[in-house]
């Protein structure tokens, strides 16, 4: 800061010393000229008594020298008082001049007294200055006269007082500051000011706007703010803050303090510390409670100012964290879900880059190919397709990468870990955020065989028609022959020669029928008719036909359990359980081995 003190004491001089020096001088004037004259006299007295003239001549001499020296200091005096008057009113003149603003001085009867120029160029086109002039400026203010007669009221009384009004002229409006002060030792003299404020109002209406501004983004910004003093008291705080508390504003600055908004205040701490070792920079996390009781976690940053007087000041902010945890808990939430859909997904699942390059892995897919997770760290796609479906795979990988999609699912071969190809469906997808892609793999090995047994279920269905029809007709047949030797044997008794090929016929047809009947039961085509059976016997009877179905490979061992129950079953039924039985034995061993029923 600069120091003005030796330009005030050189330059600036004491208006009442000034007056001092002024009187000082005045009288030592004074006092010379009457020792002048005292001294004139006495040289005069003395020249005339030396001449010899008369006492009465002398002292009229001296009385009219007295009389002359009176008159001419008289005259002096009155000359020198209206040269101060005359220098004071051009003094005054130049001050009021040199004003900034325009002046006016009127009498009691609101008559124009004096007026600068700047009034002057205030109503140029008025012929009459003076007040009304004044009042026809702001002409388009209809109050405005009424607003004059209340300051000159005002100044009739001893007191100053101004106003703000707004005039318009030429289609632009401007605004200025009349004030009306009375006129020391002048009753009824009024000193009219009128300064323009248009410039200084808008930069005022400009800082209101900017202060209000500030003020509204401080209040609803999207974090606390708050400082208090030494005793923990808020000196400040914005409305974000008083409302996540449910607190009232001017409340708080009344009487709020800081550790009674915090559910666990520090220990041993200053009223305006928000942790225990204090410290200018203070960081820490509360649980932040209102008058309502209901608690929440913020996160305050506070730094601690000592003035030079010794007080504190603080400066704090405040984040509350309940929406970043909540948003935290769904995204460690989502992110859960997306590892329990990942991890235990029953298909394989594999994200690669685009160069191929495996970037994670299921454990699914790691099962599928009979690998540990770990194993497959740093190897490429590439490597686990089988290499009569790389191009394949390639093909549909490009596709892929250019943000096309693929028309169906691809059937592609993985090597296991004994290099046996493994059939899967696979499904590709590109991620839209990035350029991974997303590799879904299902295993076909089940269904390729159930696509074999079902083959082979066609196959035997058809078997099964085909020995159906047969059957059917060549029961037709075995019914006729049955039927002829019935005949026959109604005219070849016992004794008769011909009687004994006759029944060789007859039983060699009631075998086909069981055969026929077997074969009826293979199809499935008999109809169920149950009775007591002994299961040795038809054991006995179907081993024919289990011996042409195993094959030559195959040998058939039969036991037979002594005293065994009866069973009541269907005997087509019983012996397609059996040959069910024995096919699936069959197949089970490749067709060589032992089959022992």
């Amino acid at each position: 800061m600069t120091d003005h003190k030796e330009f005030i004491a050189r330059y600036h001089r004491d208006p009442d010393n000034v007056v001092s020096e002024r009187d000082t001088n005045r009288k030592l004037s004074l006092s010379f000229a009457i020792a002048l004259a005292i001294i004139y006299v006495g040289v005069c007295i003395g020249a005339a008594v030396a001449m010899g003239l008369k006492q009465s001549i002398i002292i009229s001499i001296v009385l009219a020298f007295l009389g002359a020296f009176l008159i001419s200091y008289i005259i002096q005096r009155v000359i020198y008082s209206f040269s101060e008057q005359e220098k004071q009113r051009q003094l005054l003149k130049e001050v009021i001049e040199g004003s900034r603003g325009a002046r006016l001085i009127t009498d009691g009867a609101d008559n124009t007294v004096y007026y600068n120029t700047k009034f002057e160029d205030l109503s140029p086109d008025v012929k009459h200055k003076g007040l009304q002039s004044l009042t026809d400026y702001f002409s388009n203010n209809p109050e405005a006269l009424s607003h004059f007669r209340k300051l000159a009221d005002q100044a009739y009384r001893g007191l100053t007082d101004s106003i703000e009004l707004k005039a318009i002229h030429d289609g632009h409006s401007k605004w200025y500051s009349v004030t009306a002060q009375p006129v020391s030792g002048w009753a009824g003299y009024i000193h009219w000011r009128i300064d323009e404020i248009t410039d200084k109002l808008k930069s005022d209406r400009s800082l209101k706007e900017e202060r209000e501004k500030l003020i509204d983004f401080t209040d609803n910004a999207p974090v606390g703010f708050f400082s208090v003093d030494e005793q923990g008291r808020f000196v400040f705080v914005n409305g974000t803050l008083a409302r996540w508390l449910g607190e009232d504003l001017q409340l708080m600055l009344e009487s709020g303090r800081l550790h009674h908004y915090l559910a666990t205040p520090p220990k041993d701490a200053q009223p305006y510390d928000i942790m225990k070792d204090g410290g200018e920079k203070q960081i820490s996390e509360h649980l932040m409670k209102g008058p309502s009781g209901q608690t929440w976690l913020a996160s305050i940053n506070q730094t601690v100012v000592e003035l030079a007087d010794g007080s504190v000041r603080t400066r704090g902010v405040v984040h509350d964290l309940t929406a970043e945890r909540e948003m935290s808990q769904a995204l460690q939430a989502s992110e859960d879900r997306f590892e329990k859909f990942f991890e235990e997904a029953p298909l394989g699942i594999i994200i690669i880059s685009q160069n191929g390059e495996l970037k994670d892995t299921n454990n699914a897919f790691a099962d599928l190919i009979g690998v540990d997770i770990s194993d497959l760290q740093g190897k490429t796609i590439k490597d686990i397709v089988h290499k009569d479906d790389k191009s394949d795979f390639s093909s549909a990988l490009k596709t892929i990468g250019q943000g096309e999609q693929m028309p169906a699912p691809l059937e592609i071969s993985l090597n296991n870990i004994d290099d046996e190809p493994i059939v899967t469906r696979m499904y590709a997808r590109r991620f839209k955020a990035r350029d991974d892609i997303a590799l879904h793999f299902i295993d076909l090995t089940q269904l390729k065989n159930l696509e074999v047994q079902f083959v082979q279920s066609q196959k035997m269905q058809a078997i099964g028609q085909l020995a159906g029809g047969i059957a059917h007709d060549f029961n037709n047949l075995l019914t006729a022959m049955t039927g002829f030797c019935d005949l026959l044997l109604l005219r070849h008794k016992p004794g008769d020669p011909s009687f004994g090929d006759i029944m060789q016929i007859k039983q060699n047809a009631n075998r086909a029928a069981n055969l026929v009947r077997q074969l009826l039961a293979f199809s499935r085509q008999q109809t169920l008719r149950t009775k007591v059976q002994d299961i040795t016997d038809i054991l006995t009877e179907v081993s024919h036909l289990l011996r042409r179905l195993l094959g030559a490979n195959i040998e058939l061992n039969l036991v037979h359990a002594a005293e065994l129950d009866f069973v009541k079953v269907d005997e087509g039924q019983i012996e397609q359980v059996l040959i069910n039985l024995a096919v699936n034995a069959r197949d089970a061993m490749d067709g060589q081995g032992s089959l022992t029923i």
